[in-house]
This record gives C-alpha cells, sequence and structure tokens, in this order.
C-alpha cells in the first residue's frame, strides 16, 4: 500500500513500489478507469527455446528472459542465481516483457520468511495532482473515515478465506511480503492458477523493476496457531496447506510501471497486478486445489455508493508480526488521487504493511467478487484500493491469455 507494501526500498536510484501517500482531484471521464485503457504488461517475446535476440537475453518456451538468467535450471548457472546471484539488480529488469522469476527449490526458508519486512509510508496532505505521476495530497472529499480495529479471521482459513494468501518476493534490500488473493481464470474455467494483488508488491514503479522470487502462499499459517517466528517448516501443512506457488508470469499497469513511487501519487490508481503461478509439486491447478476462486468485477459502483465492503490481508508491522490473517468491513468513502484517475475506494482500518495487495470483495447477485485490492495507508486509520475498471481488465486478461 505503498506500502501496505513492504519494506521501503532504499536502494540508489531505485524508487520503490509501495505507493502510500495520497493526491487529489476528481474522477476522470475516459472510461471506468478515468483514463484510456493502457493493457500493460506481458508482451510475449519470442517463440522457441533457447532462441537469442541479439541483446544478450534468450526466449525459452515462448519466455523472454534478460542476459545472464538461467534457462536450464540446473548446473553452474542456477548455483549461480541460487547462491545470490539473483541479489544483482545493477541491471534491473523493468520492462514488461523482461519478467523472469526461475523457481529455486527451497529458496523460501523458516528464516527468511520469518525476516521478510513491510512498511508503509505515512499519508501527507499537499498540493493537488493532476498527471498521471505528479505530487501527492490528501484530498478526501466524502470526509474521513471512523476508525476501525482489524479483526482476526477466524482459523482455520481454508474454511473461512480459502482464495487468500500471503505474498514474498526479494527486494534490493531482501525479503518482503505481501498479500493477495486466487481470482478466476476465463481462459481455463474452474482450473484458474490466477492471483491478484498490488502493483507495487510486484514491480517497483517508475526507476525500478521487477521483483524475485515471488511465492505464493494460500491460506498461509492455516490453522493460525503460530507466530511468524515459530514457523519452522513452510512446507508442513499447517503453514501451506495446499502448497507454494512460484509466479512464472506477472503484469501489471503501464501507469504503475511508468510512475508508481513509494510517495503515493496519481499512478496509485493503476496499483493492481495479476500473477500466473505454478506449484512447486502436484500437477492440479491452484483452484482445484482449493475448491475455490473470486470472480473479478470490473467497474463495480463507486466507493460513495458502497454500504457493504470486506478487505482482508497478512499486516506485518507492530502490533502484528504478519503471521496472521486479518479483517475489515463496512461502508467506503471516495479517495480522491488527481484529475483524471479514478478516485479509489477508502474505508477504516489499522491494516498496515504487509497486508498490500490483499483482496477487496463484495456480493453481488448471490456471488462474491474482488473489487480491489490493498494500496495506501496510513498506517493507523484508513487503507484504499484502486477501483478496476477497462485498464484493470486488460492487464487481467494479459496474463489469463498468455497461458491459453
Amino acid at each position: 500500500m505503498p506500502s501496505i507494501r513492504s519494506r521501503t526500498l532504499a536502494a540508489a536510484a531505485v524508487v520503490t513500489a509501495a505507493v502510500m501517500i495520497t493526491t487529489t482531484a476528481c474522477d476522470g471521464k475516459k472510461g471506468d478507469d478515468g483514463a484510456s485503457a493502457r493493457p500493460s504488461s506481458s508482451t510475449r517475446a519470442g517463440k522457441g527455446a533457447g532462441t537469442g535476440q541479439g541483446d544478450g537475453s534468450v526466449s525459452v518456451g515462448g519466455y523472454k528472459l534478460p542476459a545472464g538468467i538461467p534457462t536450464d535450471l540446473s548446473g553452474a548457472a542456477l548455483d549461480k542465481w541460487r547462491n545470490g546471484g539473483w541479489k544483482d539488480y545493477s541491471d534491473w529488469a523493468s520492462k514488461a516483457e523482461d519478467f523472469a522469476n526461475p523457481y529455486i527449490k527451497d529458496f523460501w526458508t523458516p528464516e527468511k520468511m520469518a525476516a521478510a519486512k513491510a512498511s508503509i509510508p505515512v499519508a501527507q496532505a499537499g498540493s493537488t495532482s493532476s498527471g498521471s505521476g505528479g505530487g501527492a495530497t490528501s484530498y478526501l472529499p466524502d470526509g474521513r473515515v471512523a476508525k476501525q480495529t482489524a479483526a482476526k479471521v477466524k482459523g482455520t482459513y481454508h474454511h473461512y478465506a480459502p482464495p487468500v494468501g500471503k505474498l514474498f518476493f526479494s527486494s534490493p534490500e531482501g525479503g518482503m511480503v505481501c498479500s493477495a488473493a486466487v481470482v478466476t481464470d476465463p481462459a481455463h474455467p474452474g482450473k484458474s492458477n490466477l492471483v491478484w494483488t498490488a502493483g507495487h508488491c510486484v514491480h517497483a514503479g517508475k526507476g525500478g523493476g521487477w521483483y524475485r522470487n515471488i511465492a505464493f502462499v494460500p491460506s498461509f499459517n492455516n490453522g493460525a496457531n503460530l507466530s511468524n517466528r515459530q514457523i519452522t517448516d513452510p512446507r508442513a501443512k499447517a503453514v501451506s496447506p495446499y502448497g507454494i506457488w512460484w509466479a512464472d508470469w506477472a503484469t501489471t499497469s503501464a501507469q504503475w510501471m511508468k510512475g508508481g513511487s513509494h510517495q503515493g501519487n496519481a499512478a496509485s490508481g493503476y496499483d493492481y497486478a495479476v500473477l500466473h503461478v505454478k506449484p512447486e509439486r502436484g500437477g492440479k491447478s491452484l483452484q482445484e486445489q482449493l475448491g475455490s476462486a473470486l470472480p473479478v468485477w470490473f467497474g463495480a459502483p463507486a466507493a460513495n455508493k458502497v454500504k457493504a465492503m470486506q478487505v482482508r490481508g497478512y499486516p506485518a508491522e507492530a502490533p502484528y508480526d504478519g503471521s496472521k490473517m486479518y479483517d475489515c468491513h463496512g461502508a467506503t468513502k471516495r479517495f480522491v488521487l488527481a484529475n483524471n484517475v479514478p478516485a479509489q475506494f477508502m474505508i477504516g482500518c489499522t491494516m498496515n504493511g504487509g497486508a498490500s495487495g490483499g483482496p477487496w470483495f463484495m456480493a453481488h447477485g448471490g456471488r462474491t467478487y474482488l473489487v480491489s485490492n490493498n494500496s495506501l495507508s496510513d498506517r493507523k486509520t484508513f487503507i484504499t484500493g484502486p477501483r478496476l475498471g477497462e485498464n484493470a481488465k486488460q492487464v487481467y486478461l494479459a496474463t489469463s491469455r498468455k497461458f491459453k
């Protein structure tokens, strides 16, 4: 959010992915997203395996991998990657087609999971912004929301919140955490491997690139009985009842990649991402294993018309430790970012860093839909989520079609 995201990145010349301050203006009139649709994300690059691209990169199975990334996932190349080569951000892959996330067996150890950080910049008031990446401000035209202390979601999560899980990834400063949820895949009905999260949980935004070692754990700490540091086996049934799933593709908005900032700005209105994941082991799809996935409602009612929204995630900053899922619910207000940028949803909630990317959902026509994700927060009073329109739909379909 920007951080409800994870720890602020301080790498030189790198602007972090979190979005956390705010900005102002009115809803745009260019479609549901307040701006012309600009699918951003995954452009399929190259065909075949081991094909040279002329720039040192290769294409494996239709996926363009930056130069130096192991393509065989074995031998010396993989050993180098596993033993720290992935930390080399000197040439940070940032373009949509450059996403690469090689699977590393047993990479996420209990120690790395426990040490993964999360934080949120404090929202600040400022001057009104009118562009897609301009200055930030807090402008709440519908008034402030009442503070709501987040409540623990009942264990067992696979019964009360089966699509929701915890997201782990590597940044220039080390391990970080977010939240995410399984969504349906129109290209594979009943067999989805798609996961929805925040854009700042997969890409650092302006000046940065794709994060690495991105892995999703649905129903993380399923019984909710362990503290973060009591988890000694990430692959134990109680911790990851459906296993650990690695992203093999990610899609986020062009607006986020171009203008996203840890300070939070107009690009925060497009702070969403869709992952395609595959299991460390097993053949069934994520949706088949969970028995659940959320359909996505694009163009849901505006925030000032929603009376019953529910928000979930794994907050990881004090007083939380990231081990348990929390929930806030109620009516929403509009959180205006900038001219020509769709107003975000806003709800009173104390969830903080680590809850970024967690789902916002509501009932419609007898079904429960995902309508947003955690994006911004002031750490103690409220959180916001982008309204999903045509642009978000194109991000979603881009990932679905890639694996059709």
